[in-house]
């Protein structure tokens, strides 16, 4: 097995090493060092739990594995000077041969203290009993087996019928595609609300993916030539036509709706050749770009012009990459309006409920899932959504509210747009915000415990990732 398992990682993971994620190769090199009787104990990024390049990581483990604990830790970082979050797995020796781990059970632990303050015997012989959900004063642990955990992951493809994916989960699930599932989300930061709305909202929650288009805002290869301040505009005289509102930065939206007055840029979008471009200044512009070698750049040496951004279609909401104290959905009024790629806009494919779709992308659990699915990899505390986790959002679908509950979100949301984003700390507690959230809540069917249980999730996920970052 020493030497099958790295060959094995070669040809399983090429995507890995283009991704330049090298420790998913190690994982499998290290595994297969290991003792049949021993343990495999790895200390390294929490990425792979939920993104795409950990898919068939995660598949193998299942399948060949006993994922005996992921061990994460909420209250402080492992190392100072790293610029990542990390996570513990503690692994069995794999049977490469057979898939003798979907008998097996996987633990997920979150620690709520440092990790020097539950080292001791008992308490891991209390997690290793464990056969549920269960959450103490210094730690919480989900239980799950590696076989359910396998199905989760699996997807349909686009040729494959409901029925045929059920098949194969049930009856042959090694020929079904697996994804990565939310490991780091689901099963080490989410608290039981998680669970309760999951349950709740059977039949009422659609994944992001299903329902909207979602892609990259534009990417120039040359931000210094494309975009323009009004200073830069004057001085080159560049014609109007040539010129597209857009949103650069997260930080030129204050408010639910994205303000014109707020945006500090305009995008160069030309596309004409340069003969039909004589005696304008857009001409001389495109010259000036030469001059300072942007058109040798590797994005902008792709296109037959390297000045043409293309045909850009315009877009219903902002998908934030980063995120800090303040989470929404920056929605779009403006059919002329771009934006750029340190975010992800999307288009709801259903232009009946477009509207609806909207103003349920703001409501507090729809943030409360992105603070479950996206990744808090980055040790400076932020929270980073990515493409393909953003299509895994879980959210109300607009078809499942009556008439006079779409009236009510709209009204709240007309009310709510009118002023900036808040801090999450401050957010949660406006009445305009709550007005909002009740709708939704009232069509998942809620308690009032439930309903603050959500609130004081959302607020502890965001303290903890930015205590987290500020701990060492």
């Amino acid at each position: 097995m020493a030497q099958l398992l790295p060959l094995q990682a070669r040809q399983r993971f090429p995507q890995a090493r283009r991704q330049k994620r090298p420790y998913i190769y190690f994982y499998l090199h290290g595994l297969s060092l290991v003792n049949p009787r021993g343990s495999f104990c790895f200390i390294t990024s929490n990425s792979w739990l939920g993104v795409g390049y950990g898919a068939d990581l995660q598949e193998f483990l299942l399948k060949h594995s006993h994922v005996k604990f992921i061990l994460d830790n909420e209250k402080k970082r492992s190392f100072a000077q790293a610029d990542v979050n990390t996570i513990i797995a503690l692994l069995a020796p794999p049977d490469d041969k057979h898939e003798t781990g979907l008998d097996k059970t996987a633990r997920f632990v979150m620690f709520k203290v440092p990790f020097e303050d539950v080292l001791d015997a008992d308490t891991f012989k209390t997690l290793e009993a464990a056969t549920e959900r269960q959450s103490a004063d210094r730690w919480r642990i989900c239980v799950r087996p590696q076989r359910e955990l396998l199905e989760e992951g699996l997807v349909e493809d686009e040729d494959e019928s409901d029925e045929a994916v059920q098949k194969l989960k049930t009856v042959h699930v090694k020929t079904a595609r697996y994804e990565a599932n939310k490991w780091g989300g689901k099963y080490l930061r989410a608290p039981e609300i998680f669970f309760t709305i999951l349950e709740k909202g059977k039949g009422k929650l659609v994944r992001l993916g299903d329902i909207a288009e979602v892609r990259f805002g534009i990417k120039t290869g040359a931000n210094e030539f494309f975009y323009l301040d009004d200073e830069k505009i004057r001085q080159w005289g560049i014609e109007k036509e040539f010129l597209k509102p857009v949103i650069k930065s997260p930080r030129e939206c204050r408010s639910i709706v994205i303000r014109p007055e707020d945006l500090k840029y305009k995008i160069f979008m030309c596309l004409k050749d340069k003969s039909e471009l004589r005696g304008t200044n857009a001409l001389e512009y495109i010259k000036w770009g030469e001059s300072q070698g942007f058109h040798r750049r590797p994005s902008c040496t792709g296109r037959q012009r390297w000045w043409d951004l293309g045909q850009q279609k315009s877009f219903d909401f902002v998908i934030l990459r980063f995120r800090h104290e303040r989470s929404w959905t920056p929605l779009n009024n403006n059919p002329n309006l771009l934006a750029g790629d340190i975010m992800f806009v999307g288009n709801w494919l259903d232009r009946s409920i477009a509207a609806i779709n909207n103003t349920i992308a703001n409501t507090t659990c729809f943030i409360f899932i992105t603070e479950l699915f996206g990744r808090i990899n980055l040790g400076e505390g932020l929270l980073t959504t990515y493409g393909p986790e953003i299509t895994q959002f879980l959210l109300l679908h607009g078809h499942v509210l009556t008439q006079q509950q779409r009236d009510k979100l709209l009204q709240a949301l007309e009310t709510l747009k009118q002023r900036d984003v808040l801090p999450i700390f401050s957010e949660l507690h406006q009445p305009d915000r709550r007005a909002l959230d009740d709708v939704v809540f009232d069509v998942l069917g809620l308690t009032a415990g439930e309903r603050e249980a959500v609130y004081e999730a959302v607020v502890a996920l965001v303290r903890a990732r930015l205590d987290k970052a500020g701990s060492v």
